[in-house]
């Protein structure tokens, strides 16, 4: 089949690119060309802005393509501009959006794909994907192509994916962990997170090519290894060879005072549980989660994690990390508790 991707040198994307070339696909990339990606033999590229694309909707036209994927869509524009390109011209568009659509803090769990979609206006980026299924989702009413949605949670896999923190940071967290020095977490730490390795995720997309179940459809991709956060870095510090956490606990409205934007996505996010179903892309995709977080996390140290440590030494003397000290300095003196023999 052809196959043509919007993005292709993502995280996610790389993967897809790789296991549609080595299952026989025919791959074109459309992007800018800025990011280097280890791309197979055989894949072609054309470079353009995301807004030039529908200049080459004749060129898309005659290529006669199987499959749109769209990997960078973040905005409902986006969302315009892929319909121009493509609407009418290929017979099927498949649309990685994000778990961030569902409505934060609502339950009941785990979320399916019927789940009540909506964002707060202060989290653009999931404004951003909801507007941008719905606006796809009409396209496919009125007959523009068969529309697929991917909705990934954290993946995983990649230089600039490992451990998340909910304050972002990574290498300067993960240097923390290595030094067995605390790490501060968001509330008590028991609010629900998952993470799904990337060839998994990739699987998913690969498997709705074409795959007439999949034709108007929405999938959650996400982990089905639920943990809590504060044994999600108590993995990670095995993963590591770090020596065992040790996690401080302050309130979220605490550190959104405290750490301002470095808090923005703890807010709209982590704070709440993120568990989802992903029976339907299991029984329609074949989805499996098939590497741990203890795996994955293993997978990623041995790769990536000698260059996030050096990221965190340079993080040394920051604002963020002296911010993260007195903070942490505070906040023991506020809540120490004197002896009863005192």
């Amino acid at each position: 089949m052809k196959i043509l991707i919007l993005g292709g040198t993502g995280l996610i994307s790389a993967a897809i690119v790789r296991q549609l070339v080595a299952s026989g696909h025919e791959v074109l990339l459309y992007n800018r060309g800025l990011t280097s990606a280890d791309t197979p033999a055989g894949v072609e590229r054309i470079t353009g802005f995301r807004d030039e694309i529908a200049q080459v909707r004749d060129e898309i036209n005659r290529r006669s393509f199987d499959c749109v994927i769209d990997m960078c869509g973040y905005s409902q524009r986006d969302a315009e501009v892929l319909l121009q390109a493509v609407g009418g011209v290929v017979p099927q568009v498949i649309f990685c959006s994000t778990t961030d659509v569902f409505v934060k803090g609502r339950g009941p769990y785990p979320i399916t794909e019927t789940s009540a979609r909506g964002a707060r206006p202060s989290f653009p980026y999931a404004v951003g994907k909801v507007a941008s299924e719905e606006l796809l989702e009409k396209a496919a009413r009125d007959g523009a192509f068969a529309l697929t949605i991917l909705r990934p949670a954290q993946t995983y896999g990649g230089p600039n994916h490992g451990p998340n923190h909910p304050l972002g940071h990574r290498g300067y967290h993960l240097l923390r962990l290595r030094a067995g020095l605390p790490l501060v977490l968001h509330g008590d730490a028991s609010s629900l997170w998952c993470a799904c390795f990337a060839p998994d995720v990739a699987a998913a997309f690969v498997a709705a090519i074409g795959n007439e179940m999949a034709y108007n459809r929405a999938y959650n991709a996400a982990g089905e290894e639920v943990v809590t956060w504060h044994r999600y870095w108590e993995i990670a510090a095995e993963a590591f060879g770090s020596p065992p956490l040790e996690a401080v606990n302050i309130p979220t409205t605490v550190l959104q005072r405290v750490f301002g934007e470095d808090a923005v996505v703890l807010v709209e996010n982590y704070q709440y549980n993120n568990v989802f179903d992903c029976s339907r892309a299991k029984e329609e995709l074949g989805f499996r989660y098939s590497t741990t977080l203890l795996e994955g996390f293993g997978r990623v140290a041995k790769e990536f994690g000698d260059a996030w440590l050096r990221d965190g030494e340079q993080e040394q003397g920051s604002v963020f990390a002296s911010t993260y000290e007195r903070c942490l300095g505070w906040w023991e003196r506020e809540t120490a508790v004197p002896r009863i023999d005192e």
